[in-house]
């Protein structure tokens, strides 16, 4: 036993120093700076035939000694909540050569969105989840569309329930 933790202890340390001695971040770590700052968003949510005017604040900072973003959201105009809230934390996963968006909000949802990393410094991101929503197949699809220079950008979320359409976000945001 004390062979095997020591084994995988200095296994750990050995892939953590290569990482720490790293000069600088992979590619895909460091093209997650596209986040970082504080964004400022307007659009529509449209649920059936009813469409509302909601607007943003997404506050995005470098945790995790710069290995990912943390963000917080506060979206406003959804129907039934003054605030919505939520907090965000994006990052690589080199095995899956993945993005991971991991998301809780205060409507009670709990979400890891994935985007393949199609190449660094693409101007579109797309992150998928994927679930079951009162029993029922669940799936948002989020789309992010970078302008040049990552100062803008545009947003379409859309969530399906047993593959049908329930809500459309269409927001642009600005740094």
């Amino acid at each position: 036993m004390k062979t095997l933790t020591i084994a995988t202890t200095l296994l750990a340390l050995t892939s953590l120093s290569s990482l720490a001695s790293a000069e600088d971040a992979p590619k895909p770590i460091a093209d997650l700076e596209r986040f970082v700052g504080t964004w400022k968003a307007s659009g529509t949510l449209t649920m059936g035939k009813d469409t509302v005017k909601v607007s943003a604040t997404w506050a995005c900072k470098r945790v995790s000694a710069k290995a990912g973003v943390g963000c917080t959201l506060e979206l406003k105009g959804v129907p039934g909540l003054p605030v919505y809230g939520e907090t965000d934390l994006f990052g690589y996963e080199p095995h899956s050569n993945t993005y991971h968006w991991f998301a809780v909000t205060n409507a009670g949802e709990t979400h890891d969105h994935v985007a393949k990393v199609a190449g660094i410094d693409e101007p579109k991101l797309q992150f998928v989840y994927t679930g079951t929503q009162e029993g029922k197949p669940f799936k948002e699809v989020i789309d992010l569309t970078f302008e040049p220079g990552n100062k803008a950008m545009a947003l379409r979320a859309e969530t399906f329930v047993a593959g049908a359409s329930t809500s459309v976000f269409d927001m642009k945001a600005k740094k």
